[in-house]
């Protein structure tokens, strides 16, 4: 059963696994379901990338509004960056994609170009980016209208990534996360009070007793 029982997880001794990887994509509605997930990151979550639709001008304000919500820091991305636990990653505008480097070097890239599925960033361009890493990621589609996403959490879950999406009932619009499903790329799909615990039990490592 994945995520794990609640009890079952709790009798368990847990550590963070140093490479895993968490992705995050929202639009409509995204901001105060972002503010719920990441209220629960510890200081030393695992690196996690979000790309949430806003206007470039927004970027900023949105990243300090996070920053407050967590204990984790949340910082605007720079190009070359290394990933590191208790850090949270956004594109600190609209003028480039939000990715992961190539061939698992564990680095940011902000990719300059055109608007991918609509959007710049986009969640789809961030997704397709990750499918070196898909054995590391765990990544979530959260509420928001069209589609972007949805192909490239499905490509991950291919691959071998983790993936959930954000219920009907939860979301805002149910638009993303509904494509995804519909495409086969949502391995479990959770209500918004449940995400945030399921990626962090995944992004763990259970230590024998």
């Amino acid at each position: 059963m994945w995520p794990p029982a609640t009890d079952d997880y709790n009798r368990q001794r847990h550590s963070v696994d140093p490479f895993r990887i968490v992705l995050i994509g929202s639009s409509t509605g995204g901001v105060d379901a972002l503010l719920r997930i990441i209220s629960g990151f510890p200081a030393d979550c695992p690196p996690t990338l979000i790309v949430q639709h806003t206007g470039g001008s927004y970027a900023r304000s949105l990243i300090r509004l996070l920053d407050g919500a967590t204990p984790a820091k949340v910082l605007p991305a720079q190009n070359g960056q290394n990933l590191s636990r208790g850090e949270i990653y956004l594109a600190p505008d609209d003028m480039a994609h939000l990715q992961l480097c190539p061939s698992r070097s564990r680095q940011i890239l902000l990719k300059p170009g055109p608007p991918v599925s609509g959007h710049r960033p986009s969640v789809d361009a961030l997704f397709q980016s990750a499918l070196d890493y898909a054995d590391e990621i765990t990544a979530a589609l959260l509420t928001g209208m069209g589609r972007d996403g949805a192909a490239g959490i499905t490509a991950l879950r291919r691959a071998g990534a983790r993936t959930i999406g954000q219920d009907a009932a939860t979301s805002v619009v149910y638009g993303m996360p509904r494509v995804a499903k519909q495409m086969g790329g949502i391995e479990t799909e959770l209500p918004l009070s449940m995400i945030g615990p399921a990626l962090l039990q995944v992004s763990r490592t259970t230590v024998a007793t």
